[in-house]
């Protein structure tokens, strides 16, 4: 389901440009200097691309680690900021970014592991969401709460670093136990699939 920037939380977007590429409303779309190491190793190192590096890469060419991949990813990313703002490029970026178990974009992702909009994340789901980006089948909720847990305290504490977030809102969204929360989230669907299916019922009868 694709959204617009103006329907994703100011959390969600505060995480992932403090954890994913802190720079991005200043520059140019890449960054030389591990494009160089990429080159240098043959593909095999240069890693944390900007943001916009990522999207040319989720969304236009494939995963291999290659320098023409490489290549290809560097020029495209000038392509890129030259076509689109800023904050176009964060929208594409948010609505073709993977979180795992085979879900797509940040309203999927929001509805799947919380159960809301992606417009409604509290800070720890926006934190969790963003953290998800370097490893969606590691970091997901679902899968390994441990790992998510951990990813997304690491996530708050960019924030902070980042000035996006206070240390007491961090402390605050860190203390969010994922597990009982998960469990609410399922009671409540089960509630309302029963409820759903009363009412079914009720207007067969």
């Amino acid at each position: 389901t694709y959204v617009e920037l103006d329907a994703i939380s100011d959390s969600l977007e505060n995480a992932v440009i403090a954890t994913e590429d802190r720079t991005f409303y200043k520059n140019s779309g890449i960054n030389v200097k591990r494009f160089l190491l990429a080159i240098v190793s043959m593909g095999r190192f240069g890693g944390g691309s900007t943001i916009t590096q990522q999207l040319a890469k989720n969304a236009f060419l494939t995963q291999e680690q290659t320098v023409t991949r490489k290549a290809k990813e560097f020029f495209l990313s000038l392509e890129l900021t030259k076509k689109y703002s800023k904050q176009e490029i964060l929208t594409m970026y948010l609505n073709n970014a993977y979180f795992g178990n085979g879900v797509w974009g940040v309203e999927d992702a929001s509805q799947k592991y919380f159960g809301t909009s992606a417009a409604n994340l509290t800070v720890d789901e926006a934190a969790t969401l963003a953290g998800m980006l370097k490893g969606p089948e590691i970091y997901n909720p679902i899968d390994n709460i441990q790992n998510a847990t951990n990813r997304r305290n690491t996530v708050l504490a960019n924030m902070v670093d980042d000035e996006k977030l206070s240390q007491a809102d961090a402390d605050s969204a860190a203390g969010v136990d994922m597990a009982i929360k998960g469990l609410v989230m399922t009671i409540g669907i089960r509630l309302t699939l029963m409820l759903s299916l009363k009412k079914l019922l009720r207007l067969m009868a």
